[in-house]
């Protein structure tokens, strides 16, 4: 029998910092039983555990489809007042599309995503990378034509960017330039809208699988965004930053690693 659970009044949700929402990319991860969730528990109960420590989720699974409305609504129900999600795109629009011809899919799911309400966090437009700059006018044309009112953050990971003018068009529109640790890109630490979206990314060669504990140091990297955080909050800046398993095999430790840095551990 599938574990049910109640969140009719869930508890309020404050971020560890004032303006700094860390969360990680998913929550539905098995591997995570015994750390973050309880062991056996049903899959679809992990969100409600999820929402208990952290203020903010990156949900993966958009990347595979616009969800369905009845799922939107019950991740909205599940989530504490002050908790925000963020969503990526679909894979349909920006990697088998490239972005082109995708006015209607784009607003068709953030119509969807919208259902979340004030639980609505940034909407990532996670960028291949094989899409290079010489695609700078068709994201131009794209982000014209998303729906105004909403967050949106830009992600690309091919190094023509680098030297381009895409900070000044991601500026003009409003839109979070993507901020990410990643092996094939340097980390960028530009912010270009009134929020700053960061994703401590890593290579998913190192760290497949056997999500269940860090396997990697990376003190030295996550002092220096602590350091970028820390600039980005001066400006008063909101701040949405995520880890992913594949940075250091457990993105949970990750955050948990990232706040003792902070706290001078």
């Amino acid at each position: 029998m599938q574990e049910r659970f109640s969140l009719e009044n869930p508890a309020e949700i404050e971020p560890p910092e004032k303006g700094l929402y860390l969360g990680t990319s998913g929550w539905s991860y098995a591997d995570w039983e015994g750390s973050i969730y309880p062991e056996g528990i049903a899959p679809g109960a992990r969100l409600a555990e999820y929402v208990k420590r952290y203020a903010t989720v990156e949900i993966d699974s958009t990347f595979y489809g616009t969800p369905r409305r009845s799922a939107v609504q019950k991740w909205r129900e599940v989530s504490p007042e002050g908790f925000l999600f963020a969503a990526k795109f679909p894979q349909e629009i920006t990697h088998d599309k490239n972005l082109v011809g995708c006015a209607h899919a784009a607003e068709s799911f953030v119509s969807t995503m919208s259902g979340l309400g004030d639980r609505l966090g940034p909407l990532l437009v996670q960028l291949p990378p094989s899409f290079t700059v010489e695609g700078m006018g068709v994201l131009e044309d794209f982000i014209k034509e998303l729906p105004r009112g909403y967050r949106y953050a830009v992600e690309v990971r091919h190094r023509s960017w680098l030297r381009s003018d895409l900070a000044a068009l991601l500026r003009e529109y409003g839109v979070a330039l993507t901020l990410i640790d990643y092996p094939r890109m340097p980390c960028m630490q530009e912010a270009t809208a009134e929020f700053s979206y960061i994703r401590w990314l890593g290579d998913r060669r190192e760290f497949p699988a056997e999500h269940t504990y860090l396997k990697k140091d990376r003190d030295e990297d996550l002092r220096w965004w602590s350091g970028v955080v820390d600039g980005f909050l001066a400006e008063g800046r909101m701040i949405f930053a995520y880890a992913n398993n594949h940075y250091q095999n457990h993105s949970p430790s990750t955050l948990e690693r990232f706040l003792e840095i902070r706290g001078g551990a």
